[in-house]
């Protein structure tokens, strides 16, 4: 079995590169993967290596079963593209409906493995929206568990989603070695940009001197509106023409508007201090220094958190 199983292989090894590159002939039937696996051993067989790969391509996507992997993975393997090969002969291997099979590609599927690394990556959330996982530099579909083949050597993973803080790590995998990376649920992104706020007893400061200056304000109105109240009563009343015709009555009106006129003056100069406490409050709040407060999320391998950072 494993002669004949052998035999096939170098039959058919030449020509999966074609089967990537080229499109599928309009004679290949649509929806049989069986006639079109017939196909692509009869090609085989006749050195039609090209069109036999595109055959064997074409069944492979319409079913995905495990001899049409077989014969789809060691074209792959001849063809250079190790990692693809590899990965259909590890999922025939772990299949023990056909003990013989599952044998024959468990020797190939470490023979390519021997010279590479072997990655694991775990997702704690594979069904995340939006999940991308880039792996040695080329994108891999999510999953609950991840089996890739790589080059020795440092090997960067790298997940992410839209709204979610990135997952990276690096890790160093030896040839024939397995390297895990396991990766936690994407915590959601939290603006990484530093907030800041001016200091509490500046703005405390600043608060105190503008509260002083409304209140001043306030008190310089009512002042103001008491002297020009008591200047018209002065005016009709200490100051009417039938008052002032002496000298009394000409002193008692003089003074009046002379006591509404200080009242004017002290109002103006509550205004003009409060006015000077508005500036001053203005000034305060400017000079204020700012207190930096920075949030960074942390995810790597081994950590998963919020680190915060500032002067307070």
């Amino acid at each position: 079995m494993r002669g004949l199983a052998i035999g096939c292989a170098v039959v058919l090894g030449a020509a999966t590169r074609a089967a990537h590159a080229e499109p599928a002939p309009s004679d290949v039937p649509e929806g049989d993967a069986i006639a079109i696996f017939d196909q692509g051993r009869a090609l085989a067989k006749a050195g039609q290596f090209r069109e036999a790969c595109v055959r064997f391509a074409r069944a492979y996507e319409l079913d995905q079963g495990l001899g049409i992997a077989v014969n789809l993975a060691d074209c792959l393997a001849r063809q250079g593209e190790l990692r693809r090969a590899w990965a259909l002969f590890d999922r025939v291997a772990r299949n023990p409906s056909n003990a013989a099979r599952a044998r024959l590609a468990r020797e190939r599927a470490d023979a390519i493995a021997a010279g590479r690394a072997t990655i694991v990556v775990r997702l704690g959330a594979p069904a995340l929206r939006g999940l991308a996982v880039r792996l040695a530099g080329h994108a891999v579909e999510p999953a609950a568990e991840i089996r890739e083949l790589c080059e020795p050597g440092d090997v960067e993973l790298v997940a992410s989603a839209p709204g979610r803080v990135a997952f990276r790590a690096t890790q160093h995998a030896g040839a024939g070695a397995t390297v895990a990376f396991d990766v936690p649920a994407l915590p959601p992104l939290i603006d990484a940009a530093p907030t800041s706020r001016r200091r509490r007893s500046y703005l405390y400061a600043a608060g105190g001197l503008a509260l002083a200056s409304g209140i001043g304000l306030g008190g310089s109105i009512v002042v103001g509106l008491g002297a020009r109240s008591d200047y018209h009563a002065a005016r009709d009343r200490a100051c009417a023409p039938d008052r002032i015709a002496d000298a009394e009555g000409y002193a008692v009106c003089t003074a009046e508007i002379a006591a509404a006129g200080v009242r004017a003056d002290h109002a103006t100069e509550i205004a003009v201090l409060s006015t000077m406490l508005a500036g001053a409050a203005v000034a305060v709040f400017l000079a204020a220094p700012r207190e930096t407060v920075q949030l960074t999320p942390i995810a790597t391998a081994r950590e998963l958190g919020l680190g915060i950072s500032g002067r307070f």
